[in-house]
């Protein structure tokens, strides 16, 4: 069921005719902005109308609004350390502490946009990674159409305001 916060820039987007635009959502719901102001700061950054972007230019457009980034999980990561096991190979200090820490984490037992809801923190933003698809979650809501689907999370960011 769609979120309050989804349905404002959802009639956003289609009063501007928008497509491809997860990053400009994400972001307006994220900081609590207007649909107009992300579309905006985005496009500053080379968004073109009807494309997406990189996530290296959300994160500057955070940065200049007063937030910071925090990269809680990388599926990359992991992933490197699993095919060094394979492999054979050893692990140095690093990456056993990395897997570790994977391991006692909400992101080991939630890989999915579906089955993450339940291992969400009730409190803070974040913004997930999905192979082509980005979306926030605010308060442990998912914020998107993707809610309830079995999209593989890459990567998953905290969005802290800076004092």
């Amino acid at each position: 069921m769609p979120t309050k916060e989804w349905e404002r820039v959802s009639k956003a987007a289609k009063k501007w005719g928008e497509t491809k635009d997860c990053t400009v959502r994400a972001l307006a719901i994220a900081t609590k902005s207007t649909y107009e102001k992300a579309h905006g700061a985005l496009a500053l950054r080379g968004r073109n109308y009807r494309k997406g972007v990189a996530m290296t230019k959300v994160f500057a457009a955070l940065h200049e609004w007063g937030y910071t980034v925090k990269t809680e999980y990388r599926k990359s990561d992991i992933d490197r350390i699993q095919q060094k096991k394979d492999y054979g190979w050893s692990l140095d200090d690093s990456d056993t502490e990395t897997m570790k820490a994977f391991k006692r984490s909400r992101w080991a037992k939630g890989k999915t946009i579906k089955s993450i809801t339940p291992h969400l923190p009730s409190r803070g933003v974040f913004l997930i990674e999905t192979r082509a698809h980005v979306l926030c979650v605010r308060g442990g809501e998912v914020h998107d159409w993707t809610d309830g689907r079995q999209h593989r999370i890459t990567h998953v960011h905290r969005i802290i305001k800076s004092d």
